[in-house]
């Protein structure tokens, strides 16, 4: 019976047992192979020279490349199993890189062919329109029209969408195609009579827009260009759009029916443009919003650039910043106060969104990217300096520094809503009306390793004899002055859970010192002299 020797591993200081040729050690670590005179030699998984034959001596056999793996097929759970046969082979990573790399060229094709517009540009959901549109982060990434788009992201305004120019697929943002955040309520119908409303008549000015982006398809360069060149400016058509406009928004302040406007609107030569860039504007600053647009058309998806977002909707609604896991967004708020204007905060916090202040809402932060900053922070320990610089890249890779710097606000927000959700595990969310006063320790979350009589440590520990395993250790950290936990505005900080967690209150520990004995341990060292003391 042959015997090879164990392959190598790493010392453990104890000895490995010898391999022995159809022993229980061997089936894992060694394989068979059939040298040139038909007889079946062990080889060891890992050994880089040939085993010999028992026999009489001849050539060496020659295995085959793949039989010498090295140790990840020993952790490899791949197993190829031949039909009619019982013999097993291990797979290493070296295997599975060679197949990626024999497949690079398809490979690239395929990332390549998404770079490009599919032969099929009909929307794939209303299979009617032509599409222009995609979305980065739904799964598939179908092509879809403007209008179906927008239907189907009002349950994720979040996401990152692309628009076809012409050439590529440019960045595009999901207040393009008209999606907005509806704020609901939290107490009574989440949608109200005044936010239907609000969507009802939104909807109506998309429409005009979605029919507007239909009747231009995408032309050729050389095309578009003699297009532009032979249309000119209209100074009386455009006078006579600005007062149609203003005398259709002056009716739905009035408190018309937007249905019956527009169905008188249509009975007239409108043209469909020129307002609808009017309606984006509000109520107010029709001039000034018209200055600050650029001379390419913002509706049609063969627009090379990325339009400039605007303030606030055709209903006034202001555009807010929302920061999210994938980065900020720009996108329009329809909020309604009928229920008062102090409830918007509640509102917020009930759909998932923080705000960084409560007067004016012009930036949120969403429940999300909060919880998000504190997984990253405990288990990468990302600071909140390069978490928000992740956030900006994810925003603008090619600039971030052009990304709005939220920085502080992101420090000030994940504390304060640490602080809250630590009111809600200590039971206050369920104390309506109640003060919120927490006892010191209060709010420290419950842990289990602590040693507790009754629950982890028996009631009769003081008599065990192996006492000495109950006793407490204490280790002593020397950096006491390091600069950067010492505030420079003291002051006007504010502490949130001050003693009412794992440590105690700062003016009860700043009173203890004050009264508290330094006691030092003196050690003799052989030279006589004294070591360094160290608090007990």
């Amino acid at each position: 019976m042959a015997t090879v020797p164990p392959p190598k591993r790493r010392r453990t200081g104890r000895k490995l047992a010898p391999m022995v040729e159809g022993g229980d050690s061997s089936l894992d670590a060694a394989i068979y192979i059939r040298s040139k005179e038909g007889e079946r030699v062990l080889v060891p998984v890992r050994s880089h020279v040939s085993a010999q034959p028992t026999a009489e001596p001849g050539p060496e056999p020659e295995p085959e490349p793949d039989l010498y793996l090295t140790h990840d097929a020993q952790q490899s759970a791949d197993i190829d199993m031949d039909s009619g046969s019982h013999n097993t082979q291990r797979k290493n990573r070296c295997f599975y890189m060679k197949q990626f790399v024999e497949r690079v060229g398809v490979i690239l094709q395929a990332m390549q062919a998404r770079e490009a517009l599919p032969d099929l540009t009909i929307c794939t959901d209303c299979s009617q329109s032509v599409a222009h549109w995609r979305c980065d982060d739904c799964i598939g990434g179908k092509l879809l029209c403007r209008s179906c788009m927008r239907h189907s992201h009002f349950s994720n305004p979040f996401h990152r969408i692309e628009c076809w120019t012409g050439t590529h697929f440019r960045k595009a943002a999901l207040w393009e195609v008209g999606v907005y955040l509806t704020l609901p309520h939290q107490n009574g119908p989440s949608i109200c009579q005044n936010l239907a409303w609000q969507q009802q008549m939104l909807e109506k000015f998309q429409k005009k827009k979605d029919e507007v982006v239909a009747q231009h398809t995408p032309v050729a360069a050389n095309e578009r260009h003699a297009h532009q060149a032979d249309s000119g400016p209209d100074p009386a058509r455009e006078a006579a759009h600005d007062q149609a406009t203003l005398q259709f928004l002056d009716q739905l302040l009035a408190g018309h029916s937007p249905d019956e406007v527009l169905e008188d609107d249509d009975d007239e030569l409108v043209d469909t443009e020129a307002d609808l860039q009017d309606m984006d504007a509000g109520t107010a600053g029709f001039t000034n919003y018209m200055n600050e647009r650029s001379s390419a058309d913002p509706l049609l998806p063969s627009q090379q650039s990325i339009p400039i977002a605007p303030n606030c909707d055709a209903l006034s609604n202001q555009y807010i910043r929302v920061v999210h896991t994938n980065g900020i967004h720009h996108i329009a708020l329809v909020a309604c106060t009928c229920q008062g204007h102090e409830n918007i905060t509640t509102d917020l916090i009930y759909a998932g969104w923080v705000p960084t202040s409560f007067v004016r809402v012009r930036t949120i932060f969403t429940a999300a990217v909060l919880d998000h900053f504190r997984y990253c922070n405990l288990e990468m320990r990302s600071s909140a300096y390069q978490f928000f610089e992740m956030l900006r890249r994810v925003t603008n890779s090619l600039n971030p520094s052009k990304v709005v710097n939220l920085y502080h606000e992101l420090r000030r927000l994940s504390r304060l809503w640490r602080w809250v959700k630590k009111l809600r595990w200590a039971g206050y969310g369920q104390r309506v009306g109640q003060p919120i006063t927490p006892k010191p320790g209060e709010l420290g979350n419950y842990c289990l390793a602590c040693p507790q009589v009754g629950f982890n440590v028996a009631e009769n520990w003081k008599a065990d004899p192996n006492r000495w395993v109950y006793r407490r250790v204490v280790t002593v950290d020397g950096n006491f002055t390091a600069d950067h936990v010492r505030q420079p505005l003291a002051a006007d900080d504010l502490w949130l859970s001050d003693g009412l967690g794992m440590t105690t209150r700062n003016s009860e520990y700043k009173a203890f010192l004050q009264s508290a004995q330094e006691r030092k341990t003196v050690s003799v060292n052989n030279s006589g002299s004294f070591g360094i003391g160290s608090l007990a």
